[in-house]
């Protein structure tokens, strides 16, 4: 693989400026190393401490000292910032040289990777997690996504095809049950399939790494810098496919973007083992409806998800135990739900939902978030197992280690698909796929334009799923998202088969090709 075959090549060096593009001899800086450093001394440890003590010691002291004041201040005023300094110019190490480079490793992402490597692109998937799925793999929510892509015939009548049905059908077939909306436990066959379907087209991976920058040349998209654990290192492509879910290399390359409201389904799920569902059940039942009182109280604190836990979750607030509802700082209230999952052997499926004016492209928000949701969730299983009939043995027994969201940023693509396209069920000369909204309230469907994977202003960049959807119509469903997946992927390797860029490639033939794939597509005769 060419990955690989890098080891034996030359390696190179990158920097920021296009122009200073340098190699070394072979051996000199093997690619996964970290190259040397013109100019660096190499001493023994005990030399560089002694330098390190006498020349850094003192200044360092005197620094804490005078800060000591302002750290002193509360956590808000840690981040209040307002100055900047300026990053110094470095020579990157050159890991690969890929035709196609897809940004983020989710379920849209994958198919894009797949797409590309199948039709001969040497192609490289960049996730900053360790494992594939996005939100269907690490992030554990699978929901209803696989039963709704394979059996609603009102959408899909001939299945759900291309790559996007294949890669639900195996995910499917590896395991023993039917597949619904209660079984949460299919994210470790999603990561699963995902890794296999890649590794069969010869379609490298590089995880829990994250894209920190893009390599530009004019207006045009040629690579990234990527950070990990081997530090800053770069990745030359002929296109790149944006499939971060918030246009992050969209936006790093200097398309213009758009910020997306956010939208209160924002959580993280989290499983609950040890407890005993039918005995919870049968307490509701003996409750019975809520006293007048209680839901007035509900009402109060603004948390009908409490009905569920009425009367302890009352209770326990009102002695200061524990509070159903939280808040994250200043800007975000935080609760949770619970449901059972019919595997085996069963456990309460749970998730936290975050509600507020908050933005997912925020680093700093997303981070409190994240860190209040982590307390909450211990918390609140300590609190159904000190309160909550059916709990009393009940303990946490897995958190998904990302919070799923929805908005963020998304590209200003050269066409907008908007709500009156699908109301009208519009058709366009370009479609590459088709959208259907997952309660069928139009089922005619609406076109989704070659367009709309186009970012303004750049070249050499496609965007698909979350990373191309306005919030207008919320094309964010996963078959949807697989299906932009698998037309950037196969139109980006056009791109590279012909030497041109994504903008210039021929609609037709990738119609042609999407036509074989995509079973929707021939049944319309686009």
């Amino acid at each position: 693989m060419f990955l690989r075959t890098q080891k034996r090549r030359f390696a190179h060096l990158a920097t920021s400026e296009p122009a200073a593009w340098a190699t070394m001899p072979c051996g000199a800086a093997m690619c996964w190393r970290t190259s040397p450093l013109k100019g660096a001394r190499i001493m023994s440890q005990d030399a560089a401490a002694t330098e390190q003590a006498s020349t850094t010691t003192q200044p360092v002291a005197d620094e804490v000292a005078a800060a000591a004041p302002a750290l002193r201040g509360t956590s808000k005023d840690l981040w209040k910032v307002s100055d900047a300094v300026e990053r110094p110019s470095q020579q990157v190490p050159v890991i690969a040289d890929v035709d196609v480079l897809v940004a983020g490793g989710g379920v849209g992402g994958v198919v894009a990777a797949i797409a590309a490597a199948r039709y001969g692109a040497r192609t490289l998937v960049v996730e900053t997690h360790s494992s594939l799925g996005g939100n269907m793999g690490p992030a554990m929510f699978v929901g209803g996504s696989l039963h709704m892509a394979l059996h609603n015939p009102e959408a899909f009548p001939n299945g759900l095809g291309g790559i996007p049905g294949e890669f639900n059908r195996r995910v499917v077939a590896g395991e023993d049950r039917n597949v619904g909306a209660d079984y949460f436990q299919d994210h470790h066959s999603v990561s699963y399939v995902a890794s296999k379907m890649l590794e069969e087209v010869d379609a490298e991976m590089l995880l829990s790494s994250v894209v920190s920058g893009v390599i530009t040349r004019g207006n045009k998209a040629r690579g990234v810098f990527v950070e990990n654990k081997s530090g800053t290192q770069a990745i030359r492509s002929k296109v790149i496919i944006d499939c971060t879910g918030t246009a992050d290399v969209a936006a790093r390359a200097g398309a213009p973007v758009t910020e997306m409201p956010s939208n209160p389904s924002a959580g993280t799920f989290f499983a609950i083992a040890n407890a005993d569902w039918a005995e919870y059940e049968q307490a509701l039942a003996a409750r019975g409806e809520l006293p007048q009182d209680d839901q007035d109280w509900m009402q109060a604190q603004v948390c009908p998800v409490a009905d569920r836990f009425m009367p302890w979750a009352r209770a326990a607030w009102e002695r200061g135990a524990f509070r159903i509802v939280d808040t994250v700082d200043d800007f975000a209230t935080l609760e949770a739900t619970l449901m059972l999952s019919k595997g085996e052997p069963p456990l309460v499926y749970a998730r936290t939902r975050v509600n507020g004016n908050f933005n997912p492209g925020d680093g700093l928000a997303m981070s409190r978030i994240a860190q209040h949701e982590r307390t909450y969730i211990y918390e609140f299983a300590a609190f159904l197992r000190e309160n909550v009939p059916g709990f009393k043995r009940a303990r946490l027994h897995v958190v998904a280690p990302l919070t799923c969201a929805r908005g963020g940023k998304s590209i200003e693509s050269t066409y907008v698909v908007t709500h009156d396209d699908v109301a009208r069920s519009a058709r366009f000369d370009d479609v590459v796929c088709i959208y259907y909204d997952d309660k069928q309230y139009y089922p005619g469907g609406c076109d989704i334009p070659y367009r709309m994977l186009l970012p303004k202003g750049v070249e050499g960049l496609l965007a698909a799923g979350k990373s191309a959807v306005r919030r207008g119509p919320q094309m964010r469903q996963r078959h949807t998202v697989q299906l932009m997946g698998q037309a950037a992927g196969v139109a980006a390797a056009l791109a590279v088969k012909h030497c041109v860029e994504p903008s210039e490639i021929d609609v037709a033939e990738l119609q042609q090709v999407l036509h074989t794939l995509d079973p929707e597509l021939d049944r319309r005769g686009t």
